[in-house]
C-alpha cells in the first residue's frame, strides 16, 4: 500500500486556508488512489514530533509539499526529503509568494486558494504520472548521480519500549524473554 506524507503549513496563513487545501484537494485525491498517510497533525502520543516527521518523510512513498508561502518548516522538511529519497515528491502551490530561487526550476501544480478542489484532476494526474515514469525528482540525486537513496525498510523506527525490553533480555541473557515481548 502506498503511503503519503503531506508537508504544509497549518491553519490559515497569508490568506490561504491550508487545512482546507488538504481536506478539499489533497485528501480526496489520495483517498481515490487508495493512498494512506497524511501529516503529523493526527499524532497525539507523547514524544518528539520531529522523530515522527523524520520517520514519515523517509518512509513515505509519496510526499506532497505545499510551497505556496515562505514557510521555514516546509522548506526544512522538503530539504530532508530531497536529501534522503530520490523520487515521488510533488510540489503544489497557490499563487501567493514568489517561488524561492532554488525551487524555480521545479514543476509544481498551481491551485486556486479559494477553490482548491478545482485542481483535483490535475493533482491526481501529477501523482499518477510521477509514479509511472519512475524518474528522479530530487535535485540532490539529480546533481549527485552516484548517491544512493536510503532503503526505507532499514529506517523503520523501533518502538522505545520494545528496544528497552530487548536490551533487558540481552542484559540478563534471557533469550526466551524475547518471545514474550509484545510487538505492538
Amino acid at each position: 500500500m502506498t503511503r503519503a506524507f503531506i508537508i504544509r503549513p497549518f491553519g490559515t496563513k497569508e490568506g490561504i486556508d491550508f487545512n482546507r487545501v488538504e481536506s478539499e484537494l489533497i485528501n480526496p485525491v489520495l483517498d481515490r488512489l487508495g493512498i494512506t498517510g497524511r501529516t503529523t497533525g493526527d499524532m497525539v502520543a507523547a514524544g518528539s514530533i520531529r522523530a515522527d516527521m523524520f520517520e514519515r518523510l523517509l518512509l513515505a512513498d509519496l510526499v506532497i509539499a505545499d510551497i505556496s508561502i515562505h514557510n521555514a518548516n516546509v522548506y526544512y522538511e522538503l530539504g530532508i526529503r530531497h536529501a534522503m529519497r530520490d523520487r515521488m515528491t510533488v510540489l503544489i502551490r497557490a499563487d501567493a509568494a514568489e517561488v524561492p530561487f532554488d525551487l524555480k526550476t521545479d514543476r509544481y501544480l498551481l491551485y486556486d486558494r479559494d477553490s482548491p478542489a478545482k485542481a483535483e484532476s490535475e493533482l491526481q494526474a501529477a501523482i499518477e504520472q510521477t509514479d509511472a515514469i519512475q524518474r528522479t525528482d530530487s535535485p540532490v540525486f539529480m546533481l549527485l548521480p552516484e548517491l544512493k537513496p536510503v532503503n526505507p525498510e532499514v529506517l523503520k523506527i523501533v518502538p522505545p519500549a520494545f528496544a528497552e525490553e530487548v536490551k533487558r533480555a540481552a542484559r540478563y541473557d534471557d533469550r526466551p524473554m524475547l518471545f514474550r515481548i509484545p510487538i505492538s
